[in-house]
């Protein structure tokens, strides 16, 4: 074979390669990692109230994938002399390789991360995590050059595969996300009326609120720096002292909702039942229990209903006389506008996730910018729209809150009521615009920090150091503020209109977070804890996850007080029934609800899989125990991790 012949065979291969390492990037940046992404919670990347398909924006990242690695990137192969398009491919196949390594390998433990592709607090790589990262790449780059040499077959094969692989991959992952989300659809399609609640000036009000993930360690502060929200809680008795049973939703809000037989060792007692049959009983033990007494009930947005992340509340059609919404999302008078920049975000931000997710660690925090990803036009205003930009997630919750009192009905006829309602504006945090904490999509708030230094002061208190390295105390504090305010003003309306007086109210959460208030962390506490599990020991291990907010205010009870007794959220039903119900019981087993669990020797918490769609079985996947005993949590004598910090593992049945 002559020289050209040689020459013309070899760039063929080359072209080849070329063409096979393109489709390969397409399918990996543009449906594979979006792909996972969307399955890992498509429910998030959809609102119930304007139902769209989630897999709509692979269509988006895919042909953004087809430009950059298909149209630019054969265009610019094609352009070169065969001699250069081979050093061209060359670094087209490291790319394959060092993409794939990046994103299976490096920079997985960022965090949550919401639908826009934004994790919650900021993200880093300690230097080692670095420096094992440019080793193993440039040792990749060394082994590629004789393999490229000597067998350059081998790596289109293994192009190939990887193509076809991961297309095979990504079409699994479309289909379980079509799956998933049809009963999404079908709750989409039975949105009815808009939202109302009762409440009675001559009857008893019984409203409980879950406000998922609110920190029960700001509310001295809160009460301190807003002293006009401490006057419109009057009556509220706040429990510091409070433990929760898990860190998640699907582990903590069973016992809020349903007492004791809910907790981790109660569900565990009832193996033949599913979780997701076990969590809807915790969510009628309250609203049943009332109903029987004849009280008007209305349910909102009951977490997890069905074990579905947008609530199925076709739960409750076999008790027609409870009144059921889907608030979150229902409110927001940009909508349209607001679903048209979140559609925007999506469809060019799960593309650039995955180029940020296969770079190099040392470049990922470059490349991510903040969840900006590199956006020019990112700091833009839309005129008349200045909330376009704003967390639709914490929005959708916000303009509930925002719209409390325009969702309560005032009668006067004698009737006793429940409402039972859950809001996710204290999970789904964001910095707010200070000093009245309200959404804006660029809040400056440097003049307002230079006064209070960063910091919050409360009496007895250390201070509160909101702009600490991960930024989550800061958007945690906000959001919390932002919804005390929010339910001060609802307060307010309510006395207005002679219903404060004769309504108990209970504010409680199903958990806290990591943010360090609780002055325990088990791995300063117990030896070897950090080794214990598979779970990420620096959130687990902060006992304030199992510090909750509780606060009750009774009939007429005035003032505003803290109460440091032992309790748990657990006890949310016993309190909502005190005095009204007689002798409240579980209608499925019969047994009765009440304190005696808050009186037991040790509380078991268990840490798992937050993900309903996979954490599904009779019990908790692979479930991390941890033991407190006594009755102050914020000893740390009180808190030891089973099995000397061995996960114990448990099968589903």
């Amino acid at each position: 074979m002559d020289l050209n012949s040689r020459q013309r065979k070899t760039d063929r291969r080359n072209i080849i390669q070329m063409i096979v390492c393109g489709l390969y990037l397409m399918v990996l940046t543009g449906l594979f990692i979006p792909s996972e992404i969307i399955k890992a919670s498509p429910e998030e990347f959809v609102d119930v109230h304007f139902f769209q398909e989630p897999t709509r924006y692979l269509i988006s990242s895919f042909l953004l994938a087809m430009g950059a690695f298909g149209f630019w990137g054969y265009l610019y192969g094609f352009l070169l002399s065969p001699k250069a398009r081979k050093h061209y491919v060359f670094v087209l196949t490291a790319v394959s390789v060092v993409f794939a390594i990046n994103y299976m390998f490096f920079g997985r433990d960022y965090g949550i991360i919401s639908s826009v592709m934004k994790y919650e607090g900021a993200i880093s790589n300690p230097i080692a995590q670095i420096l094992i990262n440019l080793a193993v790449l440039i040792a990749v780059i060394i082994i590629l050059i004789p393999v490229k040499k000597k067998l350059p077959i081998v790596l289109t094969v293994i192009c190939v595969y990887g193509f076809v692989s991961l297309s095979v991959i990504s079409g699994m992952n479309i289909g379980n996300i079509n799956s998933t989300i049809s009963q999404t659809r079908e709750t989409a399609m039975h949105q009815g009326e808009e939202p109302s609640f009762s409440l009675d000036k001559k009857g008893k009000n019984i409203v409980v609120i879950m406000l998922d993930r609110a920190i029960s360690g700001f509310v001295p502060y809160i009460m301190s720096e807003k002293p006009e929200v401490k006057e419109q809680f009057d009556g509220f008795v706040y429990y510091p002292n409070t433990l929760s049973y898990g860190y998640h939703t699907n582990i903590a809000a069973p016992a809020l909702f349903g007492g004791y037989e809910y907790t981790p060792d109660g569900l565990k007692k009832r193996i033949d039942l599913s979780l997701k049959e076990k969590h809807n009983e915790a969510l009628k033990i309250m609203p049943l229990n009332f109903l029987r007494e004849g009280f008007e009930v209305t349910v909102c947005d009951a977490p997890y209903a069905n074990y579905q992340w947008i609530p199925d509340l076709s739960i409750y059609d076999e008790y027609p006389e409870i009144r059921k919404y889907n608030t979150i999302g229902r409110f927001d008078e940009y909508k349209t506008e607001t679903l048209a920049e979140l559609d925007r975000i999506r469809n060019r931000n799960l593309f650039c996730y995955s180029l940020f997710r296969c770079a190099p660690v040392m470049l990922q925090p470059l490349i991510y910018d903040n969840g900006m990803y590199l956006e020019t036009n990112a700091a833009e205003e839309v005129e008349g729209f200045e909330l376009m930009g704003v967390s639709a997630d914490f929005m959708n919750s916000y303009t509930v809150m925002q719209n409390m009192p325009s969702m309560t009905h005032i009668t006067d006829e004698g009737k006793n009521t429940f409402l039972m309602l859950t809001n996710e504006m204290t999970h789904n945090v964001i910095e707010l615009q200070e000093p009245d904490y309200t959404p804006r999509k660029h809040p400056d708030n440097t003049e307002y920090e230079k006064e209070n230094q960063g910091t919050r002061k409360a009496e007895g208190r250390k201070e509160l150091e909101l702009f600490e390295s991960s930024g989550l105390m800061k958007i945690h504090y906000h959001s919390d503020m932002s919804a005390f305010i929010k339910l001060g003003q609802w307060f307010d309306a309510l006395r207005e209109q002679g219903v404060y007086d004769n309504t108990r109210i209970i504010i409680v959460s199903d958990h806290g977070c990591y943010l360090g208030l609780s002055g325990v962390n088990l791995k300063d506490t117990i030896p070897g804890v950090s080794a214990s599990s598979q779970y990420e020991v620096d959130q687990w291990a902060d006992t304030t996850c199992y510090n909750p907010l509780l606060m009750v205010k009774d009939f007429g009870s005035k003032g505003f007080t803290t109460d440091t007794a032992f309790m748990t959220n657990a006890e949310t039903p016993v309190l909502a029934f005190n005095g009204m119900i007689e002798s409240p019981v579980n209608p499925f087993t019969g047994n009765p609800v009440s304190s005696a669990g808050r009186n037991q020797d040790i509380h078991r918490i268990v840490e798992s899989d937050w993900a309903i769609s996979l954490n599904d079985g009779n019990f908790f996947t692979d479930p991390l125990y941890i033991t407190f005993r006594g009755t102050d949590i914020f000893n740390p004598d009180g808190w030891s991790v089973d099995g000397a910090g061995a996960a114990e593992n448990t099968e589903k049945p």
